[in-house]
């Protein structure tokens, strides 16, 4: 399997605090059955700060080098209305420097630039991933608002923990329909510790293949994402 969405990186965002527990997020990943890891620290110029990203990302992938489970830069990227006027920035941070750029909005409004920021992805070649819309209130209110939005040009990121309802029963319900509709094209874990790996991935692998078989599945959590890192 192939994660996307991951803070493995310690001491950087709301993720590990240390290179232990990174290291510990990767083992546990390893044991059930990942292999490999798209780090995906948040990218938010009000919030966060990525200057310690490259040395800290690199500290894990030396100390790692014996685990089977590759290991790859990203970011999780809080849009913003400067990245509309220049999306070359955005581009830095795709994922595995590949162009497909992991994005998330407000958890309570869609802001009205959205939509611009995304034609302009595309049409400077890149391919922006919508990261869990279903804990996004105005999508989980109004699901038809969710799908007009798709149609701005973007793929789908569902969180592993919305599929066995940690966030509760609407966000639950949401992602088992998009995963239904065949509106989704990834499945990660969100992690931000060793335990979010052992308590969500599997069960929602599971869950999701209860819902849609195993070949709609494998293209959730691996098939898909190989085209992100190769």
């Amino acid at each position: 399997m192939i994660d996307i969405h991951s803070h493995i990186v310690f001491n950087v965002d709301d993720g590990p605090s240390s290179i232990k527990e990174s290291i510990r997020m990767v083992l546990e990943a390893e044991r059930l059955g990942i292999d490999e890891i798209i780090a995906t620290p948040h990218f938010d110029d009000s919030l966060y700060s990525s200057d310690k990203v490259p040395e800290n990302f690199s500290i894990i992938s030396s100390r790692i080098a014996d685990c089977d489970v590759g290991i790859y830069l990203g970011y999780e990227v809080a849009i913003n209305p400067s990245m509309v006027q220049s999306t070359r920035i955005l581009k830095s941070k795709s994922l595995n420097s590949s162009g497909y750029v992991l994005f998330e909005l407000p958890f309570d409004h869609v802001p009205v630039y959205a939509g611009e920021l995304l034609y302009r992805l595309n049409i400077d070649k890149m391919i922006p991933i919508l990261a869990h819309p279903e804990r996004n209130r105005v999508f989980m209110k109004n699901f038809d608002s969710f799908i007009n939005f798709l149609e701005n040009g973007c793929l789908v990121q569902l969180d592993a923990a919305s599929i066995i309802g940690v966030y509760g029963a609407e966000p639950r319900h949401f992602a088992e329909k998009a995963i239904k509709l065949n509106l989704a094209q990834f499945v990660a874990s969100d992690a931000h510790c060793a335990e979010d790996y052992k308590d969500w991935y599997l069960p929602a692998y599971k869950q999701v293949r209860r819902w849609a078989g195993e070949e709609y599945t494998r293209k959730l959590f691996l098939e898909n994402a190989r085209k992100i890192i190769e």
